[in-house]
């Protein structure tokens, strides 16, 4: 099947069905499949090849419980990466949830960022209800208990579902953030948390959040919305927080809390990683799904059970690498030519590759790197390659020359900026990008005449 367990150094679950039978209540916890993404710009051939790998990924985490047998089935937000998910993957998680329930596991799902529709009291006062989740659908059938979107600064409760787990009661809440949503989503927990939730031997809250310490390089949401480490601690309901959100495996304790986050089960991009730890190999990277085994008295154990997935490789190249000091004008090798031969022992049929170019170059310099061959490179020789030229710097006017590579005259500043703006539109892969950018050359320029003529 493909799947690889990490043990954390807990009891190994080699003699699971005796721990079941010791009040041990058995769980597969997952979350960030993104179902139906559509990033890394790829050619439609291997979109639709990286939209089938999040299926099979999602597959894998069914097909482990079912074998396993598992009494809980948690999917902790962002199942899917839309709210209007299409009906290929509909039908394949329709029909995921329908072998769960065949096989006796019982299946709790939570909205996340990506798949939970806008819910705030605005949209919903201007078309007078919010859309469904795509998940309500399952309930409706009975394939799962999805957990609705709590509105932010609402009165309403966090009503626990209790089941009975041969004879371990097992109290389940969700809570998610929503899209623009800031604050701590844990503050004040006490006063939404219904107290039925003191009769569960085992209190689980499924949480979708930022989580306090794991939020660096994440997205602009984790700056406004943060799960407090201080809060989980506080909170009297919970013994086991078990969230999605960020896309790398991690289990913490926070005072007498277990936290548990999920990680993605596939790669969606190149946020949160660390590549030193990719390239040793370190698991926790790797996408995947947990496998838990939780009683009243604290976990048993927690593996971490990575997929089938994509490699992941960052490539950093600073422009000193390029063109070394003294030789800025006339560089030994071409920099592009240099670029494409770092490139290649990291590019295959199965890698996804993030370029980094940093430091600072002359205008003249940058009109060296052909980014198009680059980009056609990387379509051609690994399944996607990205570009980050953000920490590329242009030098100051007075430390430059503004000559034009070609003929080597002085451009002036409005050819300058109309020769950067056509290479970036060349660059987009976007048709809106693209559109965006001619419409602010054309404002810019006009801008520049207008100035001249004053």
């Amino acid at each position: 099947m493909g799947v690889n367990i990490l043990n954390n150094d807990l009891e190994p679950e080699a003699n699971a069905e005796q721990k079941k039978q010791d009040g041990v209540v058995t769980v597969v916890l997952t979350a960030d499949n993104h179902l139906g993404y559509t990033g890394f710009g790829q050619h439609p051939r291997k979109r639709e090849e990286h939209q089938q790998r999040l299926r099979h990924a999602f597959q894998q985490a069914t097909d482990f419980a079912i074998a396993q047998g598992v009494d809980l089935f948690i999917q902790a937000g962002d199942l899917f990466d839309t709210t209007t998910p299409d009906e290929r993957d509909r039908s394949f998680v329709a029909s995921r949830l329908a072998q769960l329930k065949q096989a006796g596991i019982q299946a709790f799902a939570l909205g996340g960022v990506h798949d939970t529709p806008n819910m705030s009291a605005a949209s919903q006062s201007l078309s007078g209800v919010s859309s469904p989740a795509p998940q309500a659908s399952y309930e409706s059938l009975g394939a799962l208990h999805y957990f609705p979107p709590v509105l932010q600064n609402a009165s309403q409760q966090l009503e626990p579902v209790i089941v009975d787990v041969r004879g371990t009661t097992v109290g389940l809440c969700g809570l998610g953030v929503l899209a623009g949503q800031d604050g701590d989503p844990l503050a004040d927990l006490d006063l939404h948390v219904s107290l039925e939730i003191e009769r569960a031997a085992i209190p689980i809250l499924v949480l979708h959040a930022p989580i306090e310490g794991l939020t660096a390089g994440s997205s602009l949401l984790d700056a406004r919305a943060l799960a407090r480490r201080d809060s989980m601690r506080k909170q009297p309901f919970f013994h086991y927080i078990l969230a999605g959100y960020h896309h790398n495996y991690s289990y913490t304790h926070v005072g007498q809390v277990d936290v548990v986050v999920a990680g993605a089960t596939q790669y969606i991009d190149f946020n949160n990683l660390d590549f030193n730890s990719l390239d040793a190999g370190t698991p926790d990277q790797a996408p995947g799904f947990v496998f838990l085994g939780l009683a009243a008295d604290g976990v048993r154990w927690c593996n971490h059970v990575s997929v089938d997935s994509l490699s992941m490789h960052r490539l950093v190249i600073q422009t000193a690498e390029l063109w070394p000091a003294g030789q800025s004008a006339e560089p030994s090798a071409h920099p592009t030519e240099m670029i494409l031969e770092r490139l290649s022992p990291l590019c295959s049929d199965g890698t996804l590759v993030q370029l980094c170019l940093e430091g600072e170059l002359t205008r003249s310099a940058y009109h060296q790197l052909d980014l198009n061959q680059i980009r056609r490179y990387g379509e051609e020789h690994c399944f996607a390659l990205a570009i980050d030229d953000s920490a590329l710097s242009l030098l100051p006017e007075e430390q430059q020359e503004t000559l034009s590579p070609d003929t080597g005259e002085r451009l002036s500043l409005r050819e300058e900026l109309a020769n950067l703006a056509d290479e970036l539109i060349a660059a987009a892969t976007d048709g809106h990008e693209q559109q965006a950018l001619r419409f602010t050359k054309e404002e810019l320029l006009l801008a520049i005449d207008d100035t001249k003529n004053a």
